[in-house]
């Protein structure tokens, strides 16, 4: 490698280490290594400092009937291995291989014909060429210049004969009899080719041969994996169930004053009681560290399939593993200083409330079956304790997602104070606990629950700011009137705050019935307009006499209307909206036409030199269920306004109508709304329309040709912008 190879490696290498996607593989790793490092320090159990010869000085009994599973199956998986896979015929395959190998001859001789026949000047190599345009049979010019002149002779051609009959009748019918599959398809391969090479002298015919059994040779069976496995894993059951290796409860493995054999030595070996001089369990430590690995790496899998957006998006991972760090933190403090109960009162629920306010309730759960099952082992599989936390942290994240209000999330508390004390109660009375057990115990976990919201409540504005994220607390902030921006809106463009009133109210059911966000929607939709501020005259709600428009070409006005989404990101910088209310105003329009404007440029002397890329949006489009119901509202809102006549079947048409040519327009096709999402979008929108009774001037109706209706003018400067 030279030297500016060298510089152009480590370029490549600083810039991966600088990406979005190394910093989120870093953070998972050093949430696994924390993770890891907690539960296996607090999941070692009681070891003896015994070697061969000691004395012991206590009985050392089995605690429980325990049979060495990992050994059991380990034999198992073993024999199940050297277990044949299940194969099934690929259908017409052989088949296909045989009108594979005629079709290939039947080209070739077809190709030797026209070249012969050819009576031009023309090389040979340019004969071939003519009539081999899709070089078929490009293995011609692999050969040596003597062995592609053989082949176009007499003699040649009865070699070809011959070729073609060895590999139909006698390769082909032996190599098809066998089970071919991907995993011996190569072998197969080359092992005919390296036999035909001891029967074809011919190195021209010898690459033919190979040429042709390369393209036609291809698998004839597959593995059957649910079969195969279905096979391993009965195997493995019944040679579980037939060879278990049991160390039964109660066997004494040895007694007080008994000297440490060798045989007692590996027993207790086997259980994991030696403290093996001092020396860390490393073992145990590995296991618990592949344990969560795995966890991790299923969580991980689940919310990239199902959530991209999340998985994607190095914020947000950094935000999951802080949380999953801190909560971490809070149950080992707990096991570490109040061992005995600490089960009951570890605050375990910190993470699914937390995670269901931020990233949403699917998150949280899978987070939260991670953490259950991590800590789980730090209290030595208790079955109480794993069902309180799957249950009662699955019932926070459910109930704390859409928690708007700080006295439904203290609600919360109590509610998961309840379920805790439930679980606890009814496991107490399975395992025939006493009355006054199940009392203590339910009581110290209902204030688990409570507990764990407190704390929560505590952490969350640490996050929001440290991280940039919102809340449905922080949103309920912005919606507030009495926010600077919306009192300037109110203020200096009353039409437009009206209209944004009107337009989050609809966007709210919307998105509501379609299972996105409502709050989110609402108030993106109070400030999705806000860029009219800078020239709120130029827009049709606002305006009081004059229209400036008059005054303007289609060119320059279409350059005031559109500049709003950008106007409106700049304002709401400098007034610190966050980016997720950022995206609705600067997505709201996506790349739409300014359909009004560039229909009056089109009426003008020069419409063969207008373009129609110069009349819209910037865009981008929406990217969230939420920024689409926004632009698909606004757009209803403003058009069902300007219509003369406002009966249910008019506005019902031409609701269905917006929507039709926002799709048709590609401004939808970056977010993930379905036709059926669609439909309950347009029957909230009718209903909730169907009253609106304001007149607004009626316009031409647009051209169809770019399959844009009223909404295109009414957003773009003609009847609710201009």
């Amino acid at each position: 490698m030279n030297k500016k190879q060298r510089k152009n490696a480590d370029i490549k290498f600083q810039r991966y280490l600088r990406s979005s996607s190394f910093q989120r593989i870093m953070t998972l790793i050093v949430t696994w290594l924390v993770l890891s490092a907690v539960v296996a320090y607090e999941a070692a159990p009681r070891k003896y400092m015994l070697s061969v010869g000691d004395v012991s000085k206590i009985d050392i009994q089995a605690p429980s009937d325990i049979e060495n599973t990992m050994k059991t199956r380990q034999n198992a998986e073993e024999k199940a291995a050297e277990l044949e896979p299940v194969l099934i015929s690929i259908y017409n395959a052989n088949s296909d291989m045989f009108n594979g190998a005629y079709e290939y001859f039947d080209g070739l001789n077809l190709l030797i014909l026209n070249v012969t026949a050819d009576k031009t000047a023309w090389p040979l190599d340019e004969k071939i060429k003519k009539y081999d345009a899709e070089e078929e049979y490009s293995v011609l010019f692999d050969m040596e210049e003597e062995d592609r002149q053989f082949i176009f002779t007499e003699e040649g051609s009865d070699d070809l004969i011959e070729l073609r009959n060895l590999i139909t009748k006698g390769i082909l019918p032996e190599l098809t009899s066998k089970k071919l599959t991907n995993e011996n398809l190569m072998t197969e391969r080359m092992q005919t080719i390296s036999a035909l090479e001891m029967k074809i002298t011919n190195p021209g015919l010898n690459l033919i041969a190979r040429d042709v059994l390369t393209k036609v040779l291809k698998p004839n069976s597959r593995i059957d994996e649910l079969a195969t496995q279905a096979n391993k894993d009965a195997f493995i059951e019944n040679y579980i169930n037939e060879n278990p290796i049991i160390i039964y409860k109660g066997e004494r493995i040895i007694s007080k004053d008994d000297v440490v054999t060798e045989d007692i030595y590996n027993v207790l070996k086997e259980l994991n009681y030696i403290d093996n001089e001092g020396k860390p369990d490393y073992l145990l430590y590995m296991a618990v560290f592949l344990i969560i690995l795995a966890l991790i790496f299923m969580s991980m899998l689940y919310i990239r399939h199902f959530h991209s957006k999340l998985y994607y998006d190095k914020n947000s991972i950094m935000l999951m593993c802080v949380i999953i760090l801190i909560n971490t933190l809070f149950a080992w403090a707990f096991r570490e200083f109040i061992p005995e109960l600490s089960y009951l009162l570890s605050p375990i629920f910190i993470a699914p409330v937390l995670m269901a306010v931020f990233l949403g309730v699917q998150p949280a759960i899978t987070v939260n079956i991670l953490l259950a099952l991590s800590y789980n082992l730090m209290w030595g599989g208790d079955h109480r304790f794993m069902l309180m936390a799957l249950i009662g942290g699955s019932f926070a994240a459910h109930f704390a997602v859409n928690a708007a209000h700080r006295r439904k999330i203290s609600l919360i508390g109590v509610v998961l104070g309840l379920i805790n004390a439930g679980i606890i109660i009814l496991t107490g009375i399975i395992d025939k606990e006493s009355f006054r057990n199940l009392l203590f115990d339910g009581g110290l976990a209902f204030i688990n629950g409570i507990f764990s919201i407190i704390l929560a409540m505590g952490i969350m504005p640490f996050l929001e700011s440290s991280f940039n994220v919102v809340t449905p607390l922080k949103l309920l902030e912005y919606a507030d009137p009495n926010h600077p921006l919306l009192k300037r809106l109110l203020m200096e463009a009353p039409g437009t705050y009206h209209h944004s009133l009107m337009v989050g109210n609809l966007a709210e059911v919307a998105t509501r019935e379609i299972g996105g966000n409502p709050l989110l929607a609402r108030v993106g939709a109070y400030y999705h307009d806000v860029g009219k501020l800078k020239r709120p005259n130029f827009f049709k709600e606002n305006q009081m006499s004059e229209n400036p428009h008059d005054k303007l070409t289609p060119n320059l006005s279409t350059l005031v209307i559109t500049s709003h989404t950008k106007d409106g990101e700049e304002l709401a910088i400098k007034y610190r909206l966050p980016k997720i209310i950022r995206d609705i105003i600067v997505q709201h329009h996506g790349t739409s036409l300014a359909a009004y404007f560039y229909h009056k440029a089109m009426q003008g002397e020069k419409a063969e030199e207008i373009k129609e890329e110069n009349f819209r949006y910037e865009g981008p489009i929406p990217d969230s269920k939420e920024a689409a119901v926004v632009m698909l509202a606004d757009a209803v809102e403003a058009a069902v306004r300007s219509m003369p006549e406002k009966t249910q079947g008019k506005i019902e048409g031409l609701i269905h109508k917006i929507i039709k040519d926002k799709l048709d327009d590609g401004q939808l096709n970056g977010c993930d709304l379905t036709l059926k999402d669609l439909g309950t979008i347009a029957d909230c929108f009718v209903q909730g329309l169907s009253g609106v009774f304001h007149e607004r001037p009626v316009y031409p109706e647009l051209e169809k040709k770019n399959n844009l209706s009223e909404l295109d003018g009414i957003q773009n400067g003609t009847t609710a912008d201009k």
